[in-house]
Formats: C-alpha cells, sequence, structure tokens
C-alpha cells in the first residue's frame, strides 16, 4: 500500500435553496466525492473527518468560513490532497484559482475535481492546470491593461487618479483642492528658484524658512513627510506639471480640471532654467569624469560619484542597483575614478604602440603600403599625446572610447577606429577596434580583490596591518575576560562602533599560514582593506581558499 494520503472534501453552494432537505447539493457533492477517495484506498487515500462546507456563498471570492477552515489545515500541515465536486465549486475566479494552486503547491498539497478527471498527483493533471493557469495569468493581464487605460483616458480628460496629493493639494471627494498654507509653500519655492535659479540657494531660504514636505497622516497616528526640503523633492515639486494646472498622461501634459498654484509664465521660465541647469551639470559632469555613459561591468552602466574626505574629493564610478542587503553588496561595483583613469591611458598607450594596433584597425587583405600609412598615423598620434597632462589624455582617449566592459580579469575596450585615423577616408579601416586589457582596478565595492604570491621583503607590513592584526587579539581577549563581555560593551569602552569591533575581532581567527602572510608582507592588501572584510569563513581551509595563498582571489 502507498503511504497514508489525508483527504479533505470541500463543497459549496451558491444559494440557500434546498439546504433544509434532508439529502441537499452539498449532500450529494460529498457522496461523490467520498466514493472516488474510496476508488483510490490502494493508492493510500483516507478522508479526514473534518468537514468543510460553503452553503449559500458564491465562488466569486475566497471569503468563505468553510475554505478558510480548509486553508487553516493545509497551512497546519494536517492535508495532502483537496477533493471537490467540480472545480468551480472551489472558485469561479481564474485568478483566485491560480493564488489557491500556489499556496497548495507551496505546501505540497494536490488537488483533485472528481467531475473533471482534473488531478494534480498526476502529470496530466498537471498539464491542464499549467493551461489553466495560463488562462488566468492572461486575465490578470487583461485587467491590467483596463486598468491603465482607464487611468490615461481620466488623465486625458484633466481628471487626477489617485495616490497621495502633492505638496500644496488636498485630496477631497478623490480630486484636488487647494491647501492655502501649502501652497503659499509651493509659490515660494517656485519664486526663489525663478530669481536664483540656483537650487542649493532654494534649498538654504527653504530651511532658514522652516519650509517642510507634505505632511502624510498615518492610519494610527504619527505619519510621515513633514521633513525639510531637500534636493531630491525640491527637484520633483520644480518639475511637476500640476502646480501649473497640467495633468501628465503619457509624454503629453493635458489641461486639468484642478486650479493652479502657479502661473504658466513662471511655471515655463522655471522650466526653461531646470533645463539649462541640466545641460550645463551633465557638461560639467563629462568634464570631471570623462568614461560617463561608456563604462559597463556585469552589465550594468557605472556611473560617477564622489566622497570627501580631509577636504579632498575622491571620485569612483559605480553601479546603481536596485537591491538592497548583503547579496547587492556582493555585486556592486565600486571602482576608484583616477586609478581606472590611469590604468587606462597606460594600456592604451602601450597598445598603440604595437603592431597589433596597426593590424586591428586595418579591414582584412590591406597592402603593405595602406599599414605603413596607417602607423605613420599613429605615431603622428603618440607624438601629439606626449606633450599633454594626463587629465588632458584621458580626454582625448575618452573621445575616442565608445565602450568599456569590465570583468575580474581586466577591461574589454571598443575604440572608433575613424577616431584614431584622421585618412579622409582613403585607408580601408574597420569600424570598430575591441581591446583586451588586464589592467588592475583593485579594490571594488564591498569586495576586495587580493593580489597575493608577489615576493616582498619580509617584515615588510606596515604599521597599519600590524597595529590592525595586535587590536585584533587585544579585543578577543577583552571579548573572552569574562562570560558577561560582550562585542557592544568592548566598543562602548573603546568609544568605537560596535560593527567595527566585529569585523576586526574576526582577524584574531585566521588561520596561522594566513597570518605569517600578513605578518610578512606578503600578502598585497592594505590594512584598510582587510578590515573592510566582512565575514570571515570560520574554516582555515576556506580562509586559505579565500586568500588565494598564491593565486589572485576577490573577496
Amino acid at each position: 500500500m502507498s503511504d497514508l494520503k489525508r483527504c479533505a472534501i470541500y463543497t459549496r453552494k451558491s444559494t440557500e435553496e434546498g439546504l433544509d432537505q434532508a439529502f441537499n447539493s452539498l449532500d450529494a457533492q460529498r457522496e461523490s466525492c467520498e466514493a472516488y477517495i474510496t476508488s483510490q484506498r490502494n493508492e493510500g487515500w483516507r478522508r479526514v473527518k473534518a468537514r468543510f462546507d460553503d452553503g449559500g456563498l458564491s465562488g466569486g471570492n475566497t471569503d468563505r468560513p468553510g475554505l478558510q477552515a480548509l486553508l487553516a489545515e493545509i497551512e497546519a500541515g494536517r492535508i495532502d490532497i483537496i477533493v471537490v465536486y467540480k472545480v468551480d465549486r472551489l472558485t469561479r475566479s481564474l485568478a483566485d484559482f491560480a493564488k489557491l494552486v500556489e499556496r497548495f503547491d507551496k505546501h505540497g498539497v494536490s488537488f483533485v475535481s472528481v467531475t473533471q478527471q482534473f488531478n494534480t498527483s498526476s502529470s496530466m493533471g498537471r498539464l491542464t492546470l499549467n493551461v489553466l493557469l495560463s488562462f488566468a495569468q492572461f486575465e490578470r493581464e487583461v485587467t491590467a491593461e483596463r486598468i491603465r487605460d482607464k487611468i490615461a483616458a481620466s488623465r486625458k480628460k484633466g481628471l487626477w487618479t489617485g495616490g497621495n496629493p502633492p505638496l500644496g493639494y488636498d485630496n477631497v471627494d478623490k480630486a484636488l483642492v487647494i491647501n492655502a498654507a501649502e501652497a503659499a509653500t509651493v509659490r515660494r519655492l517656485f519664486d526663489a528658484y525663478r530669481d536664483l535659479g540656483c537650487a542649493r540657494k532654494v534649498i538654504e531660504i527653504a530651511r532658514a524658512e522652516g519650509l517642510v514636505t507634505k505632511k502624510h497622516p498615518g492610519e494610527r497616528g504619527g505619519g510621515r513627510g513633514g521633513k525639510p526640503i531637500t534636493r531630491g523633492p525640491l527637484y520633483w515639486l520644480l518639475a511637476n506639471p500640476i502646480y501649473a494646472g497640467y495633468v501628465r498622461a503619457g509624454d503629453s501634459l493635458c489641461e486639468g480640471v484642478h486650479e493652479a498654484i502657479i502661473d504658466r509664465e513662471t511655471w515655463n521660465a522655471v522650466q526653461t532654467m531646470r533645463e539649462a541647469a541640466a545641460k550645463r551639470t551633465g557638461i560639467a559632469t563629462a568634464k570631471r569624469n570623462p568614461l560617463v555613459g561608456k563604462l559597463f561591468a556585469d552589465g550594468d552602466r557605472l556611473t560617477p560619484t564622489f566622497s570627501t574626505r580631509s577636504g579632498r574629493r575622491h571620485r569612483y564610478y559605480i553601479t546603481k542597483l536596485t537591491e538592497t542587503g548583503d547579496e547587492a553588496s556582493k555585486t556592486r561595483w565600486r571602482v576608484p575614478a583616477d586609478k581606472l583613469e590611469t590604468s587606462l591611458v597606460t594600456a592604451l598607450d602601450q597598445w598603440i604602440r604595437s603592431a597589433e594596433a596597426t593590424t586591428s584597425i586595418l579591414a582584412e587583405n590591406t597592402s603593405a603600403n595602406h599599414h605603413g600609412r596607417a602607423r605613420k598615423a599613429l605615431d603622428r598620434l603618440i607624438n601629439d599625446e606626449a606633450s599633454r597632462t594626463p587629465r588632458e589624455r584621458i580626454h582625448n582617449w575618452a573621445a575616442c572610447i565608445i565602450r568599456i566592459d569590465l570583468d575580474q580579469d581586466g577591461a574589454a575596450i571598443t575604440l572608433a577606429a575613424d577616431q584614431l585615423i584622421d585618412c579622409d577616408g582613403t585607408l580601408p579601416i574597420n569600424e570598430s577596434v575591441i581591446i583586451q586589457s588586464s589592467i588592475d582596478i583593485g579594490p571594488r565595492g564591498q569586495g576586495l580583490r587580493l593580489i597575493l604570491g608577489e615576493t616582498v621583503e619580509a617584515g615588510a607590513a606596515s604599521k597599519a596591518m600590524r597595529d590592525l592584526l595586535a587590536r585584533a587579539f587585544y579585543w578577543k581577549e577583552q571579548w573572552f575576560s569574562g562570560p558577561k563581555t560582550t562585542l557592544r560593551q568592548i566598543a562602548e569602552d573603546a568609544a568605537r562602533p560596535p560593527s567595527e569591533i566585529s569585523r576586526e575581532v574576526q582577524l584574531a581567527f585566521l588561520a596561522p599560514d594566513v597570518l605569517d602572510t600578513l605578518h610578512g608582507g606578503t600578502a598585497k592588501v592594505s590594512a584598510n582593506q582587510l578590515r573592510r572584510l566582512r565575514d570571515l569563513p570560520p574554516s582555515w581551509a576556506e580562509q586559505r581558499n579565500l586568500f588565494g595563498l598564491g593565486t589572485s582571489r576577490e573577496i
């Protein structure tokens, strides 16, 4: 006999008509289901005693006592198979059916319809289920399209389609009504920007005058908003067409039925100033970061950013991910811009001097004369570059670069060949050239590239490295000094963040040979890089594998 399978019968009737009879529709459904379970007795099927009946209730939703009791039993792990007379007894909504089956699958529960040969415990039943789920997906998509079409049609008529009302308006009977106090704030911000043309100065005025974002009350008190005006909310406010009496419908602006807060003249003037400022910002960004828009890693575009430490600006190219948490930190790229740009210039300077450069630029089956002319053109480029500063050289190279794809082994640089050689169209050259470069980009993001194995004079470890390891063992001794000593207490005594103590103390548990590598200066990793290491494997074998001890490895 097969393993025991606990079967629950579910019955439903839409109306109460006839339910007072001695043998009603629910009893007839149950009888058929019991007979089917009995026929599967050799498969280990057994009926549970509990009844799950819904009389006089529609199948258009799942808010039914009997069904909810059944779902509770499933959640508790006391049901293996659900048996119904027909599928529509469980639900008449394909979307609800898809959700219910998803819950059944989550708990390993099968579903059987005795009159329709529908049994998800068999391969044919699962095929039928997939067909039904496809229709359910179709229904959901059609519903979503209808909603989108309705919203689009409403906006074209100038109607506000809901959500949180913006600063300056309140939601009254699903319509935007001006809030006089908040509208004064909106007008003040628009006027200030029109007069000054500088977002930073407008923010300073807003803070000095105590202007805040819209306060949204919570259902249980509190709420959100009511914060000082910052750059993001200010830009959003200045670009919101609602304030000029418009409603956005896709890429178009439609006349709204609500009252405007800002007159059209002020609105148009502010938009013109915003566009000019954005253009200036784009030009300034490109001047500071010549590789902007051309740098990719793991398929994601890298964008420029910077941090300031000790009054000095440090530039980076980073990937902006929507994920959060540890998984996101493992995949995020954060590349030091200066080091990357310097490495690229060095790599490209070496490549352009090589014979490979001429061969790569020229099309196939070219003559010796073509090669000679191309080589002279490249030599002229080399001579011109020799008199330029490193900053000028990266900007010149950037004009030739189409795209750079970074990976753990270096970079694939795609160059526009016609930007390298000025030949007036008289040389047969390729459209683009791809150069594989093994440039070392150093640390990136939360990971570190540790390059081990290069021989360094014994005892060459930096003082910072020796101090870091000494602190790790000191924190460890304090941690083990008493049963009630915690890392948080140690951090409070040392006036340092607990996370910092936690990261450093784990270094006291490094394998002895790894410690020797760090003490001896053989590992080409800085103390600052090492102290950023988050999760150290407890196994010494895994630690050796992580640090490589002779290979390059990213952690």
